[in-house]
């Protein structure tokens, strides 16, 4: 994998997000979702919209980075955990929560 600047994987991420076909959700994101009352929408719009505050890390478990996405929507700071993988078309959320 390259090394890419932080605003060239944000811009990945937000290119990759406008497709919904191109996010997979894991079953423990989905399940946060549910308990944090965080809708499709919301992460969504944390994906297509959101900033890329801190470095992303490599992931231990999995090929590729662990980045995680920010966004204030109704009334909450969302973060969303995504596993990125270049060169492959695609980006999977680990979890969804919200940021303090």
């Amino acid at each position: 994998m390259n090394r890419l600047s932080k605003s060239q994987i944000q811009q990945y991420i937000r290119r990759t997000a406008q497709d919904s076909i191109n996010v997979t959700i894991t079953q423990h994101a989905s399940v946060r979702m549910r308990e944090r009352a965080i809708t499709n929408a919301m992460l969504f719009d944390v994906l297509r919209r959101g900033l890329l505050n801190r470095e992303p890390e490599p992931d231990l478990r999995h090929s590729g980075i662990t980045c995680l996405m920010e966004r204030y929507i109704a009334g909450v700071n969302i973060g969303a955990l995504v596993n990125v993988d270049f060169p492959a078309v695609g980006i999977v959320v680990i979890t969804v929560f919200g940021v303090s």
